[in-house]
């Protein structure tokens, strides 16, 4: 027996249905929850925009000067030192103002006035919202970035033309959400309004007054100038009596062009406004060359000689600051203080030493030269002699390092002998006996010098000769304020002649008897003396010659 089909869902399908609709409404839930509450947020959020705006508005609808009205200093500082973090980076750039009619400095009177000092509450859509308004005074530099400048005076531009002067408006409103932060929701708006006096329109303009009007213009820059001048009903027509050589006047006061030659240009010039008034005013214009740093040609020094150079300037305004000196040889430094170049180069080899220089203008110059290192003059092949009477010194002085342009020269050698400038080779007999102290120095082609002293003892079997002090060691010291005495004696009686005698370079305090061919005294001053001693005869000629270091400690 056929049964009839069953129509519908079954009891279980039901169940499964309901079961599955539950677990997606569950699922769904939190989606539904978070854009309900942004929703919500959204609408507080719209909600503070419009009551800033509306205060906006408010203060926009009144002047300037009637902004701080019923405002005390007192009271608006208590404000600002209140302010939450979210408008103190605003406030710093604002200074505290109050209502100049105010005149009592321990009033807080505030909360009453037009702009209240006191946070204002109001409740929209069950959101109660804090309403602060703060005011204040700040500058506003055309030079710069045009916000909002506090302290006041900081890098103000010279011109005074380029500062503006407003009160800036800070509206916060703040109102609670769990969502933001310290549970706490902000928004920030602000305005600027000018401190000036409302304009006042008049047709009836004062007649034209020519301005300051001092440039100072680089010689081959390109120049474009306004002529400045308040007053007059416009359009204004400009002359001029004279000006500098390459620029020119257009009749709106424009001067252009390129100026070719430096000095300064005193003159007057005339100002003519549409209604034919006209004002005659002094004009100086100031050309100057650009910058540059006084820089030798080429310097040359040596390895460890000391060198300096004082820099200096011409050109630009004056004073010149910063310098800057790069490539200099290792061992030598600038002091931007002083402006000076010192120290001792302690590596050969050839330098571009750059110097640049900047004016009061920030104007800039820059120039190079060459500094060339030569390792350090050096003198050799020298050393202590003792040679016959009548015989040649077997030395030639060798020079090394400097520029290579040696020329050689010789004091104290005995008599007779001399040194080839050009060789540094000795030629020519001693003629002299004794004891010399000869100095030979090399010079080079930059003025570097080299110096090396030596003895040369000149001996003598049958001729006349010092025997005391002895000629291998004469040198003498004594204390200052102790007495001295020294005999000096030849051979002369030995070989029958009567030799005379005579003393110089003592040091003070000593003297020479020529009787008893004794030095003798108290020598006063501390010092190294360099004592020669020479014994002459007539008959046969000859002469000997004793040169020692007497030294006084």
């Amino acid at each position: 027996m056929l049964r009839e089909r069953d129509e519908g869902f079954t009891l279980v399908e039901m169940v499964v249905a309901l079961a599955i609709l539950s677990v997606t409404m569950l699922a769904s839930a939190p989606f539904f929850v978070r854009s309900l509450t942004n929703v919500n947020k959204q609408r507080a959020k719209q909600a503070a925009i419009q009551l800033s705006d509306t205060a906006m508005e408010q203060v926009r609808g009144l002047k300037g000067s009637a902004l701080l009205s019923g405002r005390s200093v007192r009271a608006t500082q208590a404000q600002f030192d209140a302010a939450s973090t979210v408008v103190q980076p605003y406030l710093k750039t604002m200074q505290v103002a109050g209502d100049p009619m105010i005149t009592d400095s321990t009033s807080t009177v505030g909360a009453d006035a037009p702009i209240s000092t006191s946070a204002q509450r109001v409740t929209v859509e069950g959101t109660t919202y804090t309403q602060n308004i703060y005011v204040g005074e700040c500058e506003v530099y055309l030079t710069g970035t045009t916000e909002c400048v506090y302290p006041k005076g900081a890098a103000a531009p010279a011109d005074s033309t380029q500062i503006l002067q407003f009160f800036r408006v800070v509206v916060l409103e703040t109102w609670p959400d769990s969502t933001c932060a310290s549970s706490l929701c902000s928004y920030v708006a602000t305005t600027l309004v000018s401190r000036a006096s409302e304009p006042t329109f008049d047709f009836n303009r004062p007649s034209p007054v020519v301005m300051e009007n001092t440039p100072t213009w680089y010689v081959g820059d390109t120049v474009s100038y306004q002529l400045k001048a308040r007053g007059g009903q416009l359009p204004n027509t400009w002359t001029i009596v004279q000006l500098p050589a390459g620029l020119s006047l257009a009749s709106s006061g424009i001067i252009t062009g390129v100026p070719s030659t430096p000095g300064v240009t005193s003159t007057t010039a005339t100002v003519t406004d549409h209604a034919n008034r006209t004002n005659t005013g002094s004009v100086t214009m100031t050309v100057v060359k650009p910058p540059a740093p006084t820089v030798p040609t080429g310097v040359v020094s040596r390895i460890g000689d000391a060198y300096s150079l004082a820099l200096s300037a011409s050109g630009g305004v004056a004073p010149y600051t910063p310098w800057d000196v790069t490539g200099l040889p290792p061992g030598l430094a600038f002091d931007a203080g002083t402006g000076l170049i010192s120290g001792s180069p302690t590596t050969a080899g050839t330098y571009t030493v750059t110097v640049t220089v900047t004016d009061a203008n920030a104007r800039t110059g820059k120039a190079n030269y060459t500094h060339t290192v030569n390792p350090g003059l050096t003198l050799s092949g020298l050393s202590d002699q003792t040679i016959g009477l009548k015989s040649s010194l077997d030395l030639t002085a060798v020079a090394a390092g400097g520029d290579g342009d040696y020329t050689y020269s010789a004091t104290g050698l005995p008599t007779s002998v001399s040194i080839n400038k050009n060789t540094g080779s000795f030629s020519g007999k001693a003629s002299s006996s004794g004891r010399f102290l000869p100095t030979i120095t090399v010079t080079d082609g930059s003025g570097g010098t080299a110096s090396k002293q030596i003895v040369v003892i000149v001996t003598t079997s049958d001729s006349l000769v010092f025997t005391a002090p002895a000629l291998t060691a004469p040198d003498q010291s004594t204390v200052k304020g102790s007495a001295a005495a020294l005999a000096l004696a030849t051979n002369g009686t030995l070989l029958g002649l009567s030799p005379a005698l005579s003393v110089s370079g003592l040091p003070p305090g000593l003297t020479f008897n020529a009787l008893t061919k004794v030095i003798s005294g108290t020598p006063t001053t501390a010092g190294t003396y360099v004592v020669t001693a020479t014994a002459t005869t007539v008959a046969p000629p000859s002469s000997s010659i004793l040169t020692f270091v007497w030294k006084i400690t």
